[in-house]
């Protein structure tokens, strides 16, 4: 390959950089000085700030302020008031299940994950409901062994020698 041909790879490798661009988590300072009378209602320090908003069950969505968003130790003060969440394995359903179901939770604006999180916070207060969908889920576990059986042996019977 030719030194010529190289340059020109290597200058294509070459892009223009894009300046940083403003983080929006990143509170912006506050230009304008405050009059007097915004002094004595808005506290001085963020803590203060806080404190004069009304208090939020961590169940309700609520919108970030400014002043919440201001560091790092205030972000992770506010994540330790929401339960922890794992990650679990995937969830096979049944294909028009799937589909009503997820019809269902996109047109509430939720995800399946949390529909389901619900469904149990909700059912398993009552033992007669929980009772139901535990018949319910092993009449269903069957069908799905017995539909795993069937598929083994159709496999089985496919690849065998005639």
């Amino acid at each position: 390959m030719s030194d010529n041909v190289l340059n020109q790879l290597r200058n294509k490798r070459n892009r223009p950089t894009v300046p940083p661009r403003q983080d929006a988590l990143v509170p912006k300072p506050q230009l304008e000085p405050q009059t007097p009378e915004q002094e004595t209602l808005m506290p001085a320090n963020a803590d203060d700030r806080d404190s004069l908003q009304p208090s939020t069950p961590v169940t309700e969505a609520t919108n970030p302020t400014p002043a919440s968003l201001n560091s790092l130790p205030s972000l992770q003060a506010e994540l330790e008031k929401y339960p922890e969440t794992r990650r679990h394995s995937a969830i096979v359903l049944e294909k028009d299940l799937d589909h009503e179901l997820t019809r269902f939770c996109k047109d509430r604006g939720i995800t399946v994950e949390v529909f389901l999180e619900a469904a149990w916070t909700v059912a398993s207060a009552d033992s007669k409901l929980v009772e139901k969908i535990t018949t319910e889920a092993k009449r269903r576990y069957d069908q799905r062994k017995r539909v795993g059986q069937i598929k083994r042996l159709i496999t089985m019977l496919s690849n065998s020698p005639k």
